[in-house]
């Protein structure tokens, strides 16, 4: 596969679930809760990618040695991660989410190094350092500061769940097509997620008053957040590594805010603009070995061996 081809996965990955940050805000309104639309965003899902799987030979062959660790996959996201994030972010501002949120490339390294023996560059340390930054930048111009510890605490969760994520699906992705992986992510995934939707919306679904545009927008998360980021960031981490991977989530609340000033009419402000500048810089950084003709660069994934893959529990 060629690099751009690979980069433009990354950013596409990271449009699709920049923009349901915008559609979370329309579902909302539309009266339905977190643990709805994570359940039905799932639900759908997975009955679309079980369809995907039926036409596709040996989609649904899965070593045993290897199922506790697809299960844990779907347990760190998106269950811990949406179960983190959805809650922490109700005890803490948008702006002090969004900046803690930003630390998981950095996190994320650190674990890939640590676990994965994956190799850090200056240049790539200083990639994710400088897009954290931006990100850092550009939510400060966004709103006020605030929080519990409760709330951090929450979100701290759901970054040890992403790291913990890109750390588990990384043998994962040498292995398994991207259908497979994502197909049983979003299986398991919903398994997780049913107990929590019966137990707390469940009552609230039944009864609620439903409507068109807050089923078509959750829908429509579905397929390009739930299905298509996840199939093609699983690409991404297969091709560059989990470190350099993470680098473009920092994408997301660029792509968050250009698209809520486009739909939601919301006001971009000058440190928006620096903010946003320091993080294509840092991404650029972070990535200019690979398109100088780096390790990264065409070369095909290495094999899986026992240095590389996690002990499984």
């Amino acid at each position: 596969m060629k690099l751009w081809i690979t980069y433009f996965r990354a950013v596409a990955a990271a449009f699709c679930w920049g923009i349901t940050f915008v559609w979370y805000k329309v579902a909302f309104d539309g009266g339905y809760r977190p643990y709805e639309i994570v359940f039905l965003r799932l639900l759908l899902a997975s009955a679309v990618l079980l369809i995907f799987m039926s036409f596709q030979k040996g989609s649904f062959k899965l070593e045993p040695r290897d199922l506790l660790q697809m299960i844990g996959v779907a347990f760190f996201e998106p269950f811990l991660y949406f179960v983190g994030e959805a809650n922490g972010m109700q005890y803490v501002s948008s702006s002090v989410g969004s900046i803690i949120i930003a630390t998981i490339p950095i996190v994320a390294a650190v674990g890939a190094w640590i676990v994965l023996k994956e190799k850090l560059s200056k240049l790539v340390v200083g990639g994710i350092l400088l897009s954290c930054m931006g990100v850092v930048i550009m939510t400060l111009g966004q709103g006020e500061l605030s929080g519990s510890l409760k709330g951090i605490l929450l979100l701290f969760l759901a970054i040890m769940a992403a790291v913990g994520y890109g750390i588990a699906v990384r043998p994962l992705t040498l292995k398994y097509s991207t259908t497979t992986i994502v197909g049983y992510q979003s299986i398991f995934g919903m398994l997780f997620f049913l107990p929590l939707f019966a137990l707390k919306d469940g009552s609230h679904f039944i009864h609620m008053q439903h409507n068109s545009e807050g089923l078509i927008t959750i829908a429509a998360m579905s397929i390009f957040a739930s299905i298509g980021a996840f199939v093609l960031y699983t690409d991404v981490i297969r091709k560059l590594g989990v470190a350099k991977s993470n680098v473009f989530t920092n994408l997301i609340p660029v792509f968050t805010v250009i698209l809520a000033a486009i739909i939601l009419k919301e006001r971009i402000d000058l440190k928006t603009i620096l903010g946003l500048g320091l993080v294509l810089g840092g991404l650029f950084l972070s990535q200019i070995e690979a398109l100088l003709g780096g390790k990264n660069g065409d070369e095909e994934p290495p094999k899986l061996s026992a240095e590389t893959e996690p002990a499984r529990s």
